[in-house]
């Protein structure tokens, strides 16, 4: 498969970022067996192409990459799966985010969250839903759902999330063993207009905007 036109990016401190939280999110870096420097690779089901162009455009700012098409056959979604060459550009990006096997948090690029990095995060992991009120009514909810990540990650993430954007969320149990990180409603508006701009087409079924945003209206959302 062609690979797309690259994103450039001269600011390395933006490029970081973004690579942070594409790896933190559904991406994944890895050395093979024999291998000096690791590799780079990520995933989606065909019906986001669109976003596996945005993370080829970007991570050709490093190196070249191939998107192979894994035929899984009905009723699965066929994968788009994009991996790059060896590179020693991802020897230093595995060592911050991983723990042998275990994919974290990097420590480094929660310092640079904002609402681009917050919507690669919830184009990979996040959930828009519905709950019940105690009176009946249908609420929204958001959910960041990195399952995989310790109770300490997840507060990790939380506090990021208040510092750098004044957003609350609560770590919370799903299914009776799974952490997720639950935004509180009141930030629903603000969130959702955060990262709107951010979102690629394909995902765009995981927003709901509610209101005037902020800028449009000259004031704050309440």
């Amino acid at each position: 498969m062609r690979c797309v036109t690259t994103m450039k990016i001269k600011d390395k401190k933006e490029l970081i970022k973004l690579i942070s939280f594409i790896t933190m999110g559904d991406g994944s870096v890895y050395r093979n067996r024999g291998a000096g420097n690791c590799l780079f690779s990520f995933s989606q089901t065909e019906d986001h192409k669109d976003f596996v162009d945005y993370v080829g455009s970007i991570i050709s700012n490093i190196t070249s990459y191939k998107v192979v098409v894994d035929e899984r056959g009905a009723p699965r979604k066929s994968l788009l799966k994009l991996y790059t060459p060896v590179h020693p550009y991802f020897n230093k990006l595995r060592d911050r985010i991983y723990v042998d096997s275990y994919k974290s948090i990097d420590p480094h690029a929660l310092k640079m969250l904002d609402f681009e990095a917050l919507a690669i995060l919830y184009m990979c992991d996040g959930c828009l839903g519905k709950s019940m009120n105690s009176n009946g009514s249908v609420a929204r909810t958001v959910t960041l759902n990195l399952c995989r990540l310790s109770y300490g990650d997840q507060l990790l993430l939380k506090k990021a999330l208040k510092e750098k954007l004044d957003l609350e969320c609560n770590v919370v149990k799903t299914g009776g063993k799974y952490l997720t990180l639950r935004l509180r409603m009141k930030d629903f508006d603000k969130f959702m207009h955060g990262i709107e701009p951010y979102m690629q087409e394909s995902f765009r079924y995981k927003l709901e905007i509610r209101t005037v945003s902020p800028e449009k209206s000259g004031g704050e959302i309440v």
